[in-house]
């Protein structure tokens, strides 16, 4: 294997993979932090360097001991220090001086109880102005069992293994630490945080992603500073191992005085769910889901779905079972016929004949281990849980072994224990695990698990999705910025209901035109232009929701019953909100929608993870319906589609009684253009649409509100990546023909899918060095699906008739830490020679340069002449591989004009 240029080395592998280290603080002081960190260190057998640094001792524990990290003779890649908080700033001004780049500050006193605050900003600063990266402050350290490390003062080790715990928590790494060894559960990593300073989960997760110790990865979030880091780190990491986040905090009220109904329904968990979802990763709602996670994650345990069989020996036990997994919505299949013949000539006549699977107080072990056996051999079931309560007439140990016979048979399906009770199990329970099968106490625990191992397969499954193909509209981007632009010239921080319908328009979305009248007067050219019957609205900046003061009147027949019910609205408004602005009514043609549903989308701003997109059902009782979904923009077919399906308003679009069923596509539509407006716009900060009438025609949006925010102030605008709209281009090729390239989108799926399958056998081979055939759907989602905030990928499209036929794609993904990035390049058989492969690498070499990549590196075949003519003609460098001679390493550098 290829040995990882220096420069491009995870930034953290100093931190996690460390040479040599200096802990400031050590001492032999019994109880001091200093004492217990060092004696772990150069006890723990790890390979590398261990310094003391103390100016007030010339040894510690038998260690020369150093006044300063400078009096080391070598560079030092780690610092740890158990100082007090005052004496941080100048240790870390002493490391950069030294070339330590990478600390863990163990020392609390930053700002955790509205203490220290300027302390930490100056850390902060200083870590920032020298390039040093802190974990920490207020943390318990790192553990890397692999290596031997292990820099906390944390009372136990835990051993090695293939699970990574990265905490907010240092009492949650002393639990897990403690309880590892016992119930053998093995770990790559354990990370504390602390007060999350400089690094977060974006970049632990991001570094965990690719080490090869790791398998699975579990977090304990208390909050999140960085959220687009956060989503995207995950994204990546969840393509390759399992990632299980606890949340704490999670009934907190984030709702506040909004001035839209979507900034007083959503909290912050709402958009937290949402984070999570879009990057593939499973939440545990509790500590025990956390724990019973571990368990099963440290073996690797991998399932097909979320069929389960429950064999017990315990009635009772089987019942509380089934029950905690009809909560979690695992199914509970019967065992097919020829399962239960089997069955009925092993077991006691009176087993349970159904799932669970009771096989009867009096069973033995050997029928024990047939029927879980028999479960795990029928394809009804996706995992078993053996269960066994301790009686007179069971030995526990013999079903364990039978079951470990079982489970070693059928290694295809994960096999999960619960031997209850203690004293007369714990032998059986040590076997089991030793046998790599996960014990849990509790029956509540170990369906939790399989839970856990479910949850992750159909996370997976739903990356897999893709989205139809779709027509991609322009819209009229420079229009609208026009309307907010109108808006702040006039001081004004909310659009009026003119604006806010015009701008819904520009992004094609169904409204009523609103005419408005200040005046009594100006009501009657209003009304003309509406007819009758129209609906009356009061018209004010100052109140959000109209139906406070009574604001709405529909179905007006005539013009005497406008005015009247103009004079009577405003003055009631001025009574009930004396301190707002009223500048009249607005006039609306009465909704034609038939069989109309009425729905809300909105959108609120979130000051961690930016723009969020709710769905739910809307009108006058919206609060109390409280009926939400809530996705982070920006939204696919596949997305909104989900999104619609997690309501309540889902089942009430269908056909039902003397309704017809509403236009689900129109509704999709209107969420696709909300998303394409905040991914365009981000001056946006709130938005309501409340009403959208929905019926069998279309959609309609009745009433808008869109409030406008600072970008500066406001936070991330998008957690996930937007598409680089600033790549969209038409080239003229050398025959003629012109080609359009811009971004690949998900919707591209079935042009990518088609478009590799047609490719030749040979531009297959020299694309991916081998003579596969197609596409998986993996690689289908992971090639569409692009996280544009590590990758980069376009595609060149030639006029089909009215469609487009994808020709050729590239795309580049950055290496760690944003040095260089590789990059890849195939254009269709029939396209070759025209120079679309010269114009893609344009782009490509123009988007690297943008976002500071200094190196773009491929590999080429030896045979793939044309790929290395181009590449020496743009000024590549071109190597052969000193360890295969028919693969040559191309570079360029960026940095050169």
């Amino acid at each position: 294997m290829p040995t990882v240029p220096a420069a491009d080395r995870h930034p953290l592998t100093p931190l996690f993979d460390p040479r040599s280290i200096a802990v400031f603080g050590a001492s032999e002081r019994s109880g001091s932090v200093g004492a217990q960190v060092f004696r772990k260190l150069a006890a723990s057998g790890f390979a590398g360097k261990v310094y003391p640094v103390n100016t007030r001792h010339k040894t510690v524990m038998g260690h020369r001991c150093l006044p300063s990290i400078s009096k080391a003779g070598q560079p030092v890649d780690l610092a740890v220090i158990c100082t007090p908080a005052k004496t941080v700033p100048a240790i870390l001004k002493d490391c950069a001086a030294h070339g330590t780049k990478h600390v863990i500050v163990l020392s609390a006193g930053f700002g955790e109880a509205d203490s220290g605050t300027a302390m930490r900003d100056e850390l902060l600063a200083i870590a920032q102005k020298s390039g040093i990266r802190v974990l920490g402050p207020n943390c318990v350290g790192l553990v890397r069992p692999w290596l031997d490390l292990d820099a906390t003062f944390l009372r136990t080790t835990a051993p090695k293994g293939s699970l990574a715990i990265v905490s907010q928590s240092g009492a949650l790494c002393s639990a897990i630490s403690d309880w590892a060894e016992p119930n053998h559960l093995g770990l790559s990593a354990l990370v504390s945080l602390g007060n999350g300073l400089d690094i977060g989960f974006g970049d632990v997760v991001d570094f965990l992603a690719d080490d090869p110790k790791t398998k699975a990865i579990l977090l304990y979030v208390e909050g999140v500073r960085n959220g687009p880091a956060f989503v995207s780190a995950l994204r990546y990491a969840t393509w390759h191992k399992p990632v299980v986040v606890l949340k704490a905090g999670r009934s907190a009220d984030a709702s506040r005085a909004a001035a839209t109904h979507t900034g007083a329904l959503m909290g912050n968990d709402d958009v937290f769910n949402a984070a999570l979802e879009r990057t593939g990763a499973v939440r545990a709602m509790t500590f025990a889901q956390l724990f019973a996670a571990a368990e099963i994650l440290s073996f690797g345990q991998k399932v097909r779905g979320n069929r389960l069989a429950i064999v017990t020996n315990g009635g009772g036990a089987g019942v509380l079972a089934s029950d905690r997994a009809s909560e979690l919505d695992l199914a509970l299949p019967s065992p097919t016929d020829e399962t239960v013949a089997k069955l009925d000539g092993v077991l006691p006549e009176h087993w349970s004949r159904s799932n669970p699977v009771d096989v009867i107080g009096d069973a033995t072990a050997p029928q024990f281990g047939a029927a879980v056996a028999a479960c795990l051999e029928d394809d009804t079931f996706d995992g078993v849980l053996a269960m066994l309560t301790p009686q007179a007439m069971t030995d526990p140990e013999a079903c364990a072994d039978h079951v470990i016979a079982a489970a070693r048979a059928a290694p295809g399906k994960p096999v999960l224990a619960c031997w209850m009770g203690h004293t007369s199990v714990v032998t059986a329970r040590s076997k089991l695990s030793q046998a790599g099968i996960a014990d849990f106490t509790t029956p509540e625990g170990a369906v939790d698990a399989f839970s856990i191992l479910a949850q992750h397969k159909r996370q997976h499954d739903l990356a897999l999705e893709v989205p139809r193909p779709r027509h991609m509209p322009e819209h009229d981007i420079a229009g609208a910025q026009a309307i907010i632009d109108g808006a702040r010239a006039s001081n004004r921080n909310s659009l009026s209901q003119i604006e806010a319908k015009d701008l819904l328009s520009i992004f094609g979305i169904p409204t009523d035109k609103s005419h408005f009248a200040k005046t009594e007067e100006a009501l009657e050219s209003a009304v003309a232009s509406v007819g009758f019957p129209c609906a009356i609205k009061i018209h004010s900046p100052d109140i959000s929701h109209k139906s406070d003061v009574d604001g709405v009147h529909l179905d007006i027949q005539s013009l005497d019953e406008a005015k009247t019910v103009f004079r009577e609205m405003t003055a009631r408004t001025a009574r009930l909100r004396p301190q707002a602005r009223i500048q009249g009514v607005a006039v609306e043609p009465m909704a034609r929608i038939r069989d109309a549903r009425e729905l809300f989308v909105g959108v609120t701003r979130d000051p961690v993870f930016g723009a969020a997109i709710a769905f739910g059902l809307g009108g006058t009782q919206i609060e109390v319906l409280r009926d939400r979904s809530v996705s982070l923009p920006p939204l696919t077919e596949v997305l909104a589609r989900r999104m619609i399906r997690k309501t309540r308003a889902d089942r009430l679009l269908d056909e039902f009684r003397n309704l017809q069923a509403a236009d689900r596509d129109a509704i999709v539509d209107v969420l696709i253009c909300i998303s394409d407006m905040v991914s365009a716009l981000p001056e946006i900060g709130e938005l309501d649409i409340n009403p959208l009438l929905a019926g069998p025609e279309g959609v309609l949006a009745i009433d808008a509100r869109i409030v406008l925010t600072d970008p500066a102030d406001a936070g991330p605008h998008l957690a996930v990546a937007p598409y680089p709209t600033h790549v969209d281009l038409r080239e003229t090729l050398r025959d003629g023909s012109v080609i359009h390239i811009r971004p690949i989108h998900p919707e591209d799926a079935d042009q990518e899918r088609d478009f590799v399958a047609n490719l030749s056998p040979n531009a297959r081979r020299l694309r991916f060095f081998g003579s596969s055939r197609g596409l998986t759907a993996e690689q289908l989602a992971r090639f569409t699906q692009v996280d544009f905030q590590r990758e980069f990928a376009i595609v060149a499209l030639a006029e089909n008739g009215e469609d487009e036929q994808q020709v050729g794609v590239a795309r580049f993904h950055v290496n760690a830490g944003g040095y260089s990035a590789n990059f890849a390049i195939v254009v269709s058989d029939a396209w070759q020679r025209k120079g679309i492969a010269r114009r893609l690498m344009g782009e490509l070499v123009r988007e690297a340069r943008r976002r500071g990549i200094k190196k773009l590196r491929g590999i080429v075949l030896r045979e793939n002449e044309a790929m290395l003519d181009l590449v020496r003609a743009l000024g590549f460098t071109v190597e052969k591989q000193p360890d295969d001679p028919d693969v040559y390493a191309i570079e360029f550098d960026l940095t050169e004009n």
